[in-house]
């Protein structure tokens, strides 16, 4: 009997354990109504005096066609200062539309937009920019390509030409001081992208013709990154190659990191041995490029650590290569205690960067499945469900090394994409903060683990969970549901300095939430 009410002591301390005072501070606006049901958060500036520039995007549904933009000024406790609404009003001329994203700088937000003029047979990008004291839109062209050079996307694609870098994409340095935009060229024979660099003062760095002599469909963009000065662009792509497929161990291709400049372009070949890394995502630094993802020794999909590789920012020389399995404590969080399994199904979710330059590097353990059902009638349902289960993060210093590597336990799942579930992570000082929405009670597992459970639109509790310097991790319940009138977009938090901002909905109801950590 002794025995039993020590376990059910030692149980309980463990789980109290888990639950420190974590700082941080709530701020909520009032309540508000828009015209538009669906809208997102597309970017938050410090305003200089403590307040906040939000944006927010909106749309009237599939079939409407309507779309634009809430500016909304709010001081430091979330009282709404001003606002603005932008509906911008395409010409005849335009047959197709897309917002590839916003920057600002300072006084300046620029919309940056990629549209078809049919009359031109023209692809053009443009910026809408205007001041956020009078809110008075311009429009200046960044550049222009003809409509036959470009490889038709979207509405304009066939199935059979559709692949992942199709069409432009605009990516934004981490310093938010300058932003590169691709744009996928017609080629047959090779992969070809026409690359421009701009500052945020929208000068143009950089205009490259970016060329591999492969097939389309044998390379695979993985990601571009902007060096801190805005003078350089490193572009990381799969490749599988005749030479890769020759490989008796590890994957059938290889990787390619390449410099550009508005001078010359270099490039850097490297594999990862008789290791499989599905995916890499290359992260600048002023004095060391990183290429980090996970790896495998069986398969692209069962994932056994995360591999690194260190390159010269210049000469692009391979400095370092390593491998790194799974921690023995990961092993115990994600299994209860230390398994020969590997991962499957991880997504990308967001890099972070410590103030020692450790790299935090996020995933989630993202899937889809469907299921079909035989009706009464004698009929076929098919539903589809998107899981979205652990976290696993893990801590790179700058020698490569894993410094701690956790699994958080979490069970969460949706009859579609659903901006409830899954989560949004930050770093402050070296700490990383994930937040996540949760159901009323964190469920205990054998050998002193915790799983976050299920949650709903109409019921979600908002909790915080940091991991610090040392690996280990915490968490504290911030928002109960009881206390609140929306739930929040959990999976949507917009990062500003050391707050996030969350927008939060229920029916036609609205509320923007501030944590600051």
């Amino acid at each position: 009997m002794k025995k039993i009410l020590l376990s059910i002591v030692m149980s309980l301390l463990s789980i109290a354990g888990f639950a420190q005072e974590i700082p941080f501070k709530i701020s909520k606006s009032e309540l508000f109504k828009d015209e538009f049901k669906h809208s997102n958060i597309a970017l938050a500036e410090d305003d200089g005096n403590g307040g906040i520039l939000l944006v927010r995007t909106y749309s009237g549904g599939m079939f409407s066609g309507s779309y634009g933009y809430y500016f909304e000024h709010y001081d430091s406790n979330m009282k709404l200062i001003k606002e603005y609404e932008y509906n911008p009003k395409e010409s005849k001329d335009v047959k197709q539309s897309g917002i590839l994203g916003l920057i600002s700088n300072g006084d300046e937000i620029n919309i940056i937009n990629f549209l078809y003029n049919k009359t031109e047979k023209a692809f053009i990008c443009v910026s809408m920019t205007a001041n956020i004291a009078d809110f008075n839109f311009k429009s200046k062209e960044l550049f222009r390509i003809n409509s036959e050079e470009v490889k038709r996307f979207g509405m304009f694609s066939r199935v059979s030409d559709f692949d992942g870098d199709s069409g432009a994409s605009m990516i934004v340095n981490e310093d938010r001081t300058a932003f590169a935009i691709t744009v996928d060229i017609k080629d047959k024979e090779s992969e070809t992208h026409k690359i421009y660099l701009f500052d945020n003062q929208l000068n143009k760095k950089i205009e490259h013709i970016f060329k591999r002599d492969i097939k389309d469909r044998k390379f695979r963009y993985e990601n571009i990154d902007v060096s801190k000065d805005a003078s350089t662009l490193y572009l990381l792509g799969k490749v599988y190659s005749d030479d890769a497929k020759k490989k008796k161990e590890g994957g059938r291709y290889q990787y390619e990191l390449t410099r550009i400049t508005n001078d010359n372009q270099k490039t850097q070949v490297f594999d990862t041995d008789e290791h499989f890394s599905a995916s890499l995502k290359a992260i600048v630094f002023s004095d060391r490029v990183t290429c980090i993802g996970f790896y495998s020794d069986r398969n692209d999909n069962r994932y056994k650590g995360i591999s690194y590789f260190e390159l010269d920012p210049i000469t692009l020389d391979i400095k370092k290569s390593k491998f790194n399995p799974f921690t023995e404590q990961f092993m115990v969080d994600k299994y209860g205690k230390d398994k020969d399994k590997e991962l499957r199904n991880l997504s990308f979710r967001r890099i972070l960067i410590t103030t020692n330059n450790d790299i935090i590097f996020n995933a989630e353990e993202f899937y889809i499945t469907t299921h079909t059902y035989s009706t009464p009638n004698g009929g076929m349902v098919t539903r589809t469900l998107f899981h979205y289960d652990d976290i696993v993060s893990a801590k790179i210093n700058p020698s490569g090394d894993i410094v701690w590597a956790r699994n958080i336990n979490k069970r969460q799942v949706s009859s579609g994409d659903n901006p409830y579930l899954s989560y949004t992570s930050t770093a402050r000082g070296n700490d990383a903060y994930f937040f996540i929405n949760a159901g009323e009670k964190v469920k205990k597992l054998r050998n002193d683990r915790i799983q976050f459970g299920q949650t709903s639109n109409k019921r979600s509790n908002l909790n915080v969970i940091r991991v610090n310097q040392n690996g280990d991790f915490d968490f504290q319940e911030i928002l109960d549901d009881k206390d609140n009138e929306v739930p929040f977009m959990v999976s949507d938090g917009i990062l500003s300095g050391d707050s996030v901002y969350f927008l939060g909905q229920k029916g036609k109801k609205k509320q923007l939430l501030k944590v600051t950590l």
